[in-house]
């Protein structure tokens, strides 16, 4: 049966709707008071009771997924499960603002700083599901909030899968190809190998930052991003070929785009390669480079300070800016601490910018990761005054 509550309806006893936030095929969103919060939360609810097993597996993929994350930019979990009734739901942060693609109608340039802010802080959303090993596979302006006050949300973890390597398989079937996601957002892996990687949601996240930059198609130099979408709203498979086989046309080449950074024409170009090896390997690495863009670039004040007290004794100071990093002796680790003390792969250490706190969070389970001397082993997040210690090495964050 078909469920959908109304204003005023009890659900489970303890949960009382207030107002529909969203309906989909699937479930339902709602703005709920529920006993024993003081906040307002929202309640995503199945439609109907869940018996088959894909639809299943992926509400009970979201749960698990949302419920493992703990970074600021993505919605909070407070309670979820499997109701009596069949139908599955989970209570979550109720989000004041709008999606995206409702926030801003592309139909004009963003400013490139607030552009670049909106997808550096999705980068930063990512971040951590990519840091397990998990891809989103459907990032698109629907799933991309933005709160009254202007920090982003990643939104629905529905269709994102752990990375093994094993073939893609999905929703939006065409009768020419299984698409995973939205066609307008796909990646020209889908018509290649059909592994998406995290540098799959990369090229999602750049995509938009091309249509927020422009207001117009990657792949359409002489049309609207409107006029395109209207185009081709009906032809689905006509996406999946432009991200597969049409060039890019260089941001800078669009109009009105001519004194965009440098470093932000090469890292869109980047970000949108055709060949996942190239672009950022994940959104971490992303919201880096964005990062480092909006500091040095578009003087945007987002930096602190990372003290790093050496074994040897010797202090040194580091720009810190927004982002995710890992920490280690490793090729891959942005914050390189080489010493014995130290593993490959330490901790990561995560921030999405003021007035948010830093996080810390453990990578090595053997008690190496300190702050304030107590070993930790699961994520933290730093306060002022806080110091931490990997491995022989001690760190601080200073604003």
């Amino acid at each position: 049966m078909d469920l959908q509550l109304q204003p005023g309806d009890v659900y489970a006893d303890r949960i009382e709707i207030k107002s529909v936030l969203g309906k989909g095929s699937f479930a339902c969103v709602y703005k709920v008071a529920v006993e024993g919060h003081e906040r307002e939360l929202a309640l995503k609810l199945t439609r109907k009771p869940v018996t088959a097993g894909d639809e299943a597996q992926r509400a009970l993929r979201e749960i698990t997924i949302l419920r493992s994350l703990t970074n600021p930019h993505v919605v909070r979990t407070f309670d979820c499960g499997l109701r009596p009734d069949g139908h599955i739901y989970m209570l979550m942060d109720c989000l004041e603002g709008a999606v995206l693609d409702r926030w801003h109608g592309f139909d004009e340039p963003l400013h490139p700083a607030q552009a670049v802010t909106i997808i550096h802080q999705a980068c930063l959303g990512l971040a951590e599901p990519h840091s397990k090993g998990i891809v989103h596979r459907d990032v698109k302006p629907e799933n991309i909030f933005v709160e009254a006050n202007g920090q982003i949300k990643v939104l629905d973890f529905g269709l994102a899968r752990s990375f093994d390597g094993s073939p893609v398989i999905g929703v939006n079937a065409t009768s020419q190809h299984m698409v995973v996601g939205t066609p307008h957002y796909s990646q020209p892996e889908q018509l290649q190998t059909r592994v998406l990687k995290p540098a799959s949601d990369v090229y999602s996240l750049a995509t938009i930052l091309y249509e927020l930059l422009t207001a117009r198609s990657p792949f359409h130099a002489d049309m609207t991003l409107p006029e395109v979408k209207a185009a081709l709203r009906e032809d689905p498979v006509a996406w999946l070929k432009a991200h597969a086989q049409m060039p890019v046309v260089p941001v800078q080449e669009q109009p009105g785009c001519e004194d965009l950074p440098v470093a932000l024409q090469n890292s869109l170009a980047r970000a949108l390669s055709k060949e996942p090896e190239t672009r950022p390997p994940d959104a971490g690495a992303f919201a880096n480079v964005l990062g480092m863009i909006l500091h040095r670039d578009m003087g945007i004040p987002v930096a602190a300070t990372l003290k790093v007290l050496h074994p040897d004794g010797n202090l040194e100071d580091r720009l810190f800016l927004p982002g995710s990093y890992r920490l280690g002796h490793g090729e891959r680790c942005q914050i390189k601490l080489q010493h014995d003390s130290v593993l490959k792969l330490h901790a990561m250490l995560e921030w999405s910018g003021m007035p948010n706190r830093p996080h810390l969070r453990p990578v090595a389970g053997d008690g190496s990761v300190r702050v304030n001397d107590q070993a930790i082993r699961h994520p933290v997040e730093l306060q002022p005054d806080d110091e931490f210690a990997v491995g022989d090495y001690r760190l601080a964050v200073a604003f």
